[in-house]
């Protein structure tokens, strides 16, 4: 997954193997996948805005010892620029992407304030200028930067998990760990488990409609890609999968008759969603013919907003038992 797609802009797995697919069959996949949500959060460390020194480890598994709460923050991901601005105070940081800016990309454009720096990538100059504390890089900065970076003595943090919702809800932790936010990053990851777990229950043993994603280059999605789990905990089946697509991959026309699909979902608006309803060579499929091709919104969001495209879809899915 690139910087681009794994930006976290509004328009837009719980990975689970071996043993626990006998659980999936047993009790559904959506109750199942609560009860692993809450007892993620039970486990999840909870520390005050005392506990510094602290040492905290990043995606790349590097420990890294934190003397008192970072004042100075350098964020060079959306993804990570949307929960930091949401759950620390924007004096704190001195540098974000410029996308941060953009209320077409950004939930938090308005948390964007003139002392900081605005960079369209990992920038060693531009970062060394800012004077960070520590930066928080994402798996898909310039390696080479990176190090850099931390040849001069600069403290980064590297996020490695963009691809399922479940490492979405873990990147929030660790930057509350990181900036003493612990609190206020929880409330957000308590708020999804209370949200979805209302939902999984509501849901929970109805027949899944199998699913397809289709953006406007014609790519969908597998496991690997937090559209995947999205489809899936909004009680939906990910047709793709279904046919052994992993990550992001681009499908024709022809696959999507053969993958013959009860729903598309797109994250690239309306305007993609009606060519495809309006598509005569996709006419027989079973999405088409039923005018079940939606745009879903937030499902890129690459944070706690994904709640949002769980329930829009699965009120498009099940809106029967959601009361709609």
């Amino acid at each position: 997954m690139d910087g681009t797609r794994a930006s976290g802009r509004p328009r837009s797995g719980f990975g689970l193997r071996g043993g626990l697919r006998v659980g999936l069959r047993m009790i559904g996949l959506w109750a199942l996948l609560a009860l692993v949500v809450g007892a993620w959060l039970q486990g999840a460390p909870v520390f005050s805005a005392e506990g510094f020194p602290r040492t905290v480890i990043d995606g790349a598994g590097r420990a890294i010892i934190l003397e008192a709460p970072p004042q100075r923050i350098f964020s060079v991901g959306l993804a990570l620029d949307n929960i930091l601005l949401t759950i620390a105070d924007p004096a704190r940081v001195v540098g974000v992407t410029r996308y941060a800016a953009d209320p077409e990309w950004s939930y938090v454009a308005d948390r964007v304030a003139e002392h900081m720096v605005l960079v369209d990538q990992l920038n060693a100059e531009q970062v060394l200028a800012a004077e960070p504390d520590i930066v928080l890089a994402a798996i898909w900065n310039n390696p080479d930067v990176v190090r850099q970076l931390e040849d001069l003595g600069v403290t980064i943090y590297l996020f490695t998990d963009f691809g399922t919702v479940a490492g979405t809800l873990d990147n929030i932790r660790r930057i509350g760990e990181i900036t003493g936010e612990d609190e206020r990053a929880q409330a957000l990851i308590d708020e999804f488990h209370r949200r979805y777990g209302r939902l999984a229950m509501a849901i929970a043993g109805r027949p899944r409609p199998r699913v397809l994603s289709l953006d406007a280059s014609w790519g969908t999605v597998g496991p690997g890609m937090t559209i995947h789990d999205i489809i899936e905990l909004a009680g939906g089946i990910n047709a793709a999968a279904e046919a052994g697509v992993r990550g992001w991959q681009t499908i024709d026309a022809e696959a999507v008759i053969r993958l013959n699909p009860d729903v598309i979902i797109t994250p690239s608006g309306e305007s993609w969603a009606a060519r495809l309803r309006a598509d005569p060579v996709l006419e027989a499929v079973p999405a088409v013919r039923a005018g079940r091709v939606y745009a879903v919104d937030h499902l890129e969001a690459l944070n706690h907003h994904f709640i949002l495209a769980i329930e829009q879809l699965a009120a498009i899915l099940h809106g029967e038992a959601l009361g709609n």
